[in-house]
């Protein structure tokens, strides 16, 4: 899995793809937290239309949300927009928001249309 952290007009882009490999969320936790322009409550759209999530299962998902929830202080009162191409990915992704949504004040929501994605985040 391979990810990429970028600052556009006011909100992050978070691109991740190849295979899904739960322990690197961690890493685009921290890569996202420590970049310069980082402060709580900024925006952020992770795409993820280049992802391929055929192996995840449900526990790894799980981890991912409780390891998301470890960056709920310095996420803030963010919106998260998450950007998924297929639906078995889509679906994950709706797994990951019910596992994480009382762990942090992130508003989350999944798209499949990037121009929905970014009138709900910039919105």
């Amino acid at each position: 899995m391979e990810f990429n952290v970028q600052y556009r007009d006011g909100f992050f882009e978070v691109e991740i793809l190849g295979e899904t490999e739960p322990e690197k969320y961690r890493d685009v936790f921290e890569t996202l937290v420590a970049h310069g322009k980082w402060q709580p409550g900024t925006s952020c759209l992770v795409n993820q239309t280049e992802l391929n999530s055929k192996h995840l299962t449900t526990d790894e998902t799980r981890d991912i949300a409780e390891f998301s929830a470890e960056y709920s202080v310095k996420l803030g009162k963010s919106k998260c927009a998450l950007l998924f191409s297929r639906d078995l990915e889509y679906g994950l992704g709706r797994m990951w928001q019910t596992f994480v949504e009382n762990e942090w004040e992130v508003s989350v929501m999944v798209f499949k249309s990037r121009d929905e994605a970014l009138a709900w985040l910039t919105g």
